[in-house]
């Protein structure tokens, strides 16, 4: 899997009704071309995902495409994702990681939003997305960038403006570690 084609696999995911929009509307939200979800439509088609019915198109197999997404996400196209990473300022501002005013653009993922979510897991690891410079976490103040730090800054791939549940899911099940895989299950439902 590419990563247009994760990217607009994950908008129809998203939002069951996405699979009759437009290509062109569907290529603007999940940030990719038009000739991409052409492309993955057709796969999608071939491969028994994707029917078209009276004039609508259905999706189909849900479950398997999630469990596919997934894979191919934790398997690499997340790594191509990672923008920098960063470390926090002191050990009490990680400690506060919650009352960190994140600017518009910046979402947590992975731990922090699985907190944020169900308050079932503590984060040991801080996965962020951005719509637009790394740079950007400096003026928080609480974060200095750092090549071994425990919080990971990747690019948003999504128009939404909170983190997908499944982002989220694959998110904590690439950790593979069973503290985060049983938080993945408990997320599992919102997908």
């Amino acid at each position: 899997m590419q990563k247009a084609e994760l990217q607009i696999i994950l908008r129809l995911l998203q939002d069951k009704k996405a699979v009759n929009e437009s290509y062109r509307k569907i290529a603007a939200e999940a940030c990719t071309s038009v000739g991409s979800v052409h492309a993955t439509m057709q796969d999608l088609m071939e491969k028994g995902y994707v029917i078209e019915s009276d004039g609508k198109r259905l999706l189909r197999k849900r479950n398997t495409l999630i469990d596919r997404w997934v894979r191919a996400y934790c398997d690499g196209l997340k790594d191509r994702y990672l923008v920098m990473r960063f470390a926090f300022l002191t050990p009490e501002v990680r400690e506060r990681w919650r009352d960190i005013t994140l600017p518009d653009t910046v979402r947590w993922g992975g731990e922090p939003a699985a907190a944020i979510i169900d308050g079932y897991l503590q984060p040991q690891k801080w996965d962020i997305y951005t719509s637009a410079g790394a740079d950007m976490l400096i003026a928080t103040r609480s974060m200095i960038p750092n090549p071994d730090g425990e919080i990971y800054v990747y690019k948003k791939f999504w128009n939404a403006d909170d983190t997908p549940a499944l982002v989220v899911y694959a998110d904590l099940i690439a950790t593979d570690d069973d503290r985060c895989i049983e938080a993945a299950e408990r997320i599992k439902p919102l997908i």
